[in-house]
């Protein structure tokens, strides 16, 4: 069934959601290809205000889309056919739910009437996110329903997380010969949440006259001044400041603490130091240990929240303060200081670790703490291992990093699609390290670099396999760890460089893999390391910074 041609409806249909993405913050929308898709994509290219990325692979697509909206602190789009093409979006749409980032999906689709009758390529794809993403059935074109059509797309991107738009379109999918692709620039409806933080009053109350106060920070990627704010807040209470390596409060800032996983193994320095207020910025802590410790801590918690998502798994928070975070450091100001002893414990305690883990060896740890160091603008980790060691032994240093990750859900998949997406909406030198299994999860990534000129720096540590899985008690039973786990898959990473057309490097030192970093531009640089050797070398200096903290004893 085909709509009368006269004005090409679909057209204006099509420019006003590609006018109301761009006036919600969208900037970057990655195209997959597709018949159904036709009038959006043209409106997408016409747009002036929008960035078309075309990508074909649809998992991968929507892995590069996320990475654009992390790395543009923006939302971004992505857009295919009807059918199963959406389908593919699905592992990339679960990381943004969890990890806060706005991603807007748009899947186009046959008019209702196609629908559970046999056309082809034709399903319910109201159903493909389920939870993870609220749902707009926008209904098919009409002219007299535009103004609401831009209106409800601009309430749900006002809302944050991912979105998906699901969009039917009749034929004519194109417009007629010599007719224009419709550009819409409606100005945007203001759509304004109200930030109410009288609880703030509260929080200054429980921090007059603290002792031991900390601030911790989760994982938090925006680019907005946190660092410096969370860092003068703690400067000005005489709190430690625990900057989780995907904080963006780590990197570039010296009085962050950096080692808080490697401090609290130590039962004598855990037990003496124990807060008794605690301020919580950020997402989930990545490090299971500092998050226990919190937990039995018996502190008075405060959670500052940015969306209204509850970073409090164990329910100890005794308020949840919704807005923005640096706007609640600032005016938590001026404030001073009851003791800086508590803080002073943690920077002496925190340089002891750091000198104690100082290494030449090429391992693990050390492979983190070398690109830690080595990048110059991003820093992108996989989840698994890199994360957890960039996060237990990095060192502030004094070159700001911005650190990337997908922390919501901490899968692997799409890993390397999304820091090409960072580096791709940066513009900036972007560093991954990642771990072999998650490279070879996301090959198209690769790809990706390579056909849009992304110069992605791959650090890929292989140790054939799953090498987080040895630090787990299964482990200890030999039969089928190998097989079910520890997944050694043999294959040689040279062919990957050469399919993708990247600079392959295998240094052997420290040295080389930092003169390696150094010379950036697109390249895989292999590091090949144990997986059973690994687990001795954590431990080893897990050992050594107990026994120089023992040594530097009694904590108090």
């Amino acid at each position: 069934m085909s709509e009368a041609r006269g004005e090409w409806l679909n057209g204006r249909w099509a420019a006003a959601i590609a006018g109301a993405l761009a006036n919600g913050g969208v900037r970057h929308v990655v195209v997959c290809p597709g018949s159904r898709s036709t009038p959006l994509a043209l409106a997408v290219a016409a747009s002036p205000r929008l960035k078309c990325w075309p990508v074909t692979d649809e998992r991968s697509a929507a892995f590069f889309a996320l990475g654009l909206a992390k790395g543009g602190d923006c939302p971004a789009a992505v857009l295919c056919t009807s059918g199963s093409a959406g389908a593919h979006f699905l592992p990339a749409v679960i990381e943004a739910a969890h990890g806060g980032t706005p991603l807007i999906v748009l899947t186009a689709d046959r008019p209702w009437e196609l629908q559970d009758f046999g056309a082809p390529q034709t399903t319910d794809q109201s159903r493909f996110f389920e939870s993870f993403a609220r749902v707009e059935l926008l209904p098919r074109p009409d002219a007299q329903s535009i103004e609401h059509l831009r209106a409800v797309v601009g309430r749900a991107l006002s809302g944050g997380g991912p979105v998906h738009f699901n969009v039917p379109f009749r034929e004519p999918l194109a417009p007629g010969p010599g007719e224009p692709v419709p550009v819409d620039s409606t100005p945007a409806q203001k759509i304004v949440q109200p930030s109410d933080t009288p609880v703030l009053d509260e929080v200054r109350a429980a921090l007059h006259g603290v002792e031991r106060g900390l601030i911790v920070c989760g994982p938090r990627e925006a680019d907005d001044g946190f660092g410096e704010a969370v860092h003068a807040l703690g400067s000005a209470l005489g709190f430690p400041v625990l900057a989780e390596a995907c904080s963006n409060a780590r990197f570039g800032f010296p009085a962050a603490i950096c080692h808080a996983d490697l401090l609290l193994r130590h039962d004598p320095f855990a037990a003496s130091h124990r807060p008794q207020v605690v301020l919580r910025f950020g997402g989930g802590l990545t490090a299971k240990i500092p998050q226990a410790w919190l937990d039995s801590s018996g502190a008075r918690i405060f959670v500052f929240s940015e969306r209204g998502e509850i970073v409090d798994p164990q329910h100890r928070a005794q308020a949840v303060i919704v807005g923005d975070p640096v706007c609640a450091c600032r005016a938590l100001l001026p404030a001073v200081a009851a003791s800086t002893g508590y803080r002073e414990a943690f920077l002496r305690a925190d340089a002891i670790a750091g000198r104690a883990i100082s290494s030449e060896a090429l391992e693990e740890p050390s492979i983190a703490r070398s690109v830690a160091a080595g990048a110059s603008a991003n820093l992108f980790l996989s989840s698994s291992m890199p994360v957890r060691d960039v996060d237990a032994f990095a060192v502030a240093g004094t070159r700001r990093l911005r650190v990337f990750a997908n922390r919501g859900v901490n899968g692997i998949d799409g890993v390397t699609s999304t820091a090409a997406g960072v580096a791709a909406a940066t513009g900036k030198p972007t560093v991954l390290l990642t771990g072999d299994l998650a490279l070879i999860h996301d090959l198209h990534g690769m790809l990706i670099a390579r056909q849009h000129g992304i110069p992605l720096t791959v650090v890929a540590v292989n140790n054939d396999g799953g090498g987080i899985f040895s630090f787990l008690p299964i482990a200890e039973r030999a039969e089928h760890f190998e097989t079910l786990f520890g997944t050694p898959h043999g294959l040689d990473l040279a062919h990957l460089a050469g399919l993708s057309g990247a600079c392959l490097e295998r240094p052997t030192t420290l040295g080389a893999l930092e003169a390696a970093i150094d010379r950036a531009g697109f390249s895989l640089i292999e590091v090949r390391t144990a997986r059973a050797q690994n687990v001795l070398a954590h431990r080893a200096l897990h050992a050594r910074v107990g026994a120089a903290l023992a040594e530097e004893g009694p904590w108090r």
